[in-house]
């Protein structure tokens, strides 16, 4: 239902997602990127109370909401009419189907600034930088929103380095937090049997954790440890790129 929310908003359907986004709201009443994205429809369709109502109840779940702060002064000043079509949204990102290895949604870690976060919707495109020690993640035009988490940023270097491209949009901004979604787009040879994103969780057992409450049959991960240390041993230190940020 939420990936159907997210193309109807994308692709301007904005009747099918107030529908969308108000069935949502019913099993999940406090769902803030439900609220969200419902008002930014009601207001695309015209309805600037309802718009505006709705985003005040997001401001009374999360009173730092950057995206209702900033969207609630655009609906109480704008001039937009009832029934005036708005021009839909062109956008290439996907429906965020999960393909299992192919593509991976998380949340970036060390994240910019409110104020440069509050600019991103979902479906914006964002860039995939690899720098000397992290990989950081992008606007499309270079101002730095965050990284990726150091276990997984270790992992795309040496899948980047050899050739290997990706691609990547904003699934959902919220506050300070943001989350992406990253799709494989090309696969360098050398890896050509090697997914980018391991498929099988490692899993860890506190220390505090009785052992009769331990699994006795733990997961096989050794088919994921085994090519992480390969990767890891095949790929040399990554030359740290001219940064784009001013």
């Amino acid at each position: 239902m939420e990936n159907l929310a997210i193309k109807a908003a994308l692709t301007g359907n904005w009747k099918i997602a107030v529908k969308l986004n108000l069935q949502i709201l019913k099993s999940t009443p406090r769902d803030i990127e439900a609220l969200n994205r419902l008002a930014r429809a009601y207001f695309q369709t015209g309805f600037k109370t309802k718009s505006a109502e709705t985003y005040k109840k997001v401001l009374r779940i999360d009173k730092f909401n950057t995206i209702a702060i900033k969207n609630l002064q655009l609906v109480t000043t704008s001039k937009i009419e009832r029934g005036v079509r708005q021009a839909p949204i062109i956008s290439s990102a996907p429906m965020f189907l999960e393909e299992p290895g192919v593509t991976r949604t998380l949340t970036l870690v060390r994240p910019s600034e409110p104020k440069i976060l509050s600019r991103m919707h979902p479906g914006d495109p964002v860039k995939i930088a690899p720098r000397q020690h992290c990989v950081a993640v992008t606007t499309i035009s270079g101002h730095n929103l965050g990284r990726l988490p150091e276990d997984l940023a270790a992992r795309m270097q040496q899948f980047i380095k050899a050739g290997s491209t990706f691609t990547a949009w904003v699934r959902s901004a919220e506050s300070a937090n943001l989350k992406i979604f990253i799709r494989e787009s090309s696969r360098a040879f050398k890896f050509k049997d090697t997914p980018p994103f391991p498929m099988t969780e490692k899993l860890t057992y506190a220390a505090f954790t009785p052992p009769e409450l331990v699994h006795t049959e733990k997961p096989d991960v050794s088919s994921t440890e085994e090519q992480d240390q390969a990767i890891m041993k095949s790929g040399e230190d990554i030359e740290p790129e001219e940064s784009t940020e001013q």
